[in-house]
């Protein structure tokens, strides 16, 4: 029963290692640590060798690449040591130079498996949209800044309400345009960024946080009900959380005096970070589309990314964001975080 079952799933491996998607190849080392190929699936024959027999080749010299020989000598003595492998690589294909996300792992005192996902056009494109949006948000930066300051020049020298009037709405599109640029250009910086989680009080977060917006927004009414113990595990980077949320709640508010509200409550394993304003509430399709996953479009993506950016960055140190529209209006957006020994 034992045998058969061995058998059974030899035969399973066998299928799979064959019909798997992406090349991959057995190999041997030799007495001086050489890779030489004991099987190859059919993805790997058609992108490496379509037109001959592998078995038995060195592995190294069939796909790498003699200025890469370096690299994958450094891969096979750590193969040769049972360390498995990650990398992204440049490989010789039949086709050419390709780059792949190659994963190698030993499986024996002197065999192992590696794997080659090919991310040629994946990185190709990241790299093109990358040199896009470097480009568009310099030009769009340094448009709006002209349009700013001639904007400036116009109020000093025009005397007609009306076109006064108009004056102030375009400049109302400016500020959210900069507003825009700037949060974009955060976005890009932090999301780039992996966590470093540890335990931060939250009083350490929010007071400059607070001390700066009320500079900022001299006209707003800031709050903050935070006892000193509650921490949360986070990294600094949650202080871009809290000023995006109090940004948005002031900048966006029609109150003759906007009010924000920044008050904590904890419970056993988290805390609960809450921004309340009197404004005029986040729209049910922004709502949507933040806490349900919506998709998004031009009609519903809202007017900035401060609630995105607090959105993603919350979910990665595992917690939680949520929406309320108080019956009596105004708005509360809810940070659920996991507590932390302060």
């Amino acid at each position: 029963m034992t045998l058969q079952r061995n058998t059974e799933a030899a035969k399973h491996f066998e299928t799979l290692f064959e019909q798997l998607p992406d090349p991959v190849v057995e190999f041997r080392q030799d007495d001086d640590g050489e890779p030489v190929i004991v099987n190859a699936n059919a993805a790997f024959r058609d992108v490496f060798a379509p037109d001959e027999s592998v078995t038995g080749y060195p592995l190294n010299e069939l796909i790498v690449p003699a200025d890469h020989r370096d690299e994958a000598a450094t891969f096979d003595r750590r193969t040769a040591h049972g360390e498995a492998n990650k990398a992204i690589v440049v490989r010789a294909t039949s086709d050419g130079r390709r780059k792949f996300l190659y994963r190698g792992v030993s499986v024996d005192d002197d065999r192992g498996f590696a794997i080659y996902s090919d991310v040629t056009e994946k990185l190709n494109q990241e790299r093109h949209l990358d040199v896009l949006q470097r480009v568009l948000r310099h030009n769009l930066r340094n448009d709006v800044t002209v349009i700013d300051g001639q904007l400036k020049r116009a109020f000093d020298v025009v005397d007609n309400q009306e076109a006064n009037n108009a004056l102030e709405t375009i400049q109302e599109r400016v500020n959210g345009l900069i507003q825009l640029c700037t949060e974009a250009q955060t976005i890009r910086r932090v999301i780039s960024e992996s966590p470093s989680l540890a335990s931060i009080p939250l009083t350490e977060i929010l007071d400059p946080v607070t001390e700066e917006c009320k500079q900022r927004f001299t006209h707003a009414t800031i709050t903050v009900d935070c006892p000193d113990e509650f921490a949360v595990i986070a990294d600094d980077r949650l202080q871009i959380v809290v000023e995006s949320l109090v940004d948005n709640a002031v900048r966006h508010n029609t109150a003759a005096t906007p009010a924000v509200l920044i008050s904590a409550s904890a419970g056993e394993e988290t805390v609960e970070l809450s921004v309340a304003d009197n404004g005029p509430g986040i729209p049910e399709t922004e709502q949507e589309v933040l806490t349900a996953g919506g998709d998004i479009s031009p009609l519903s993506h809202g007017s900035g990314l401060g609630l995105w950016l607090a959105k993603w960055l919350t979910e990665s140190y595992g917690g939680s964001l949520d929406i309320e529209t108080p019956a009596d209006g105004g708005s509360i957006v809810r940070l659920r975080l996991a507590r932390a020994e302060n």
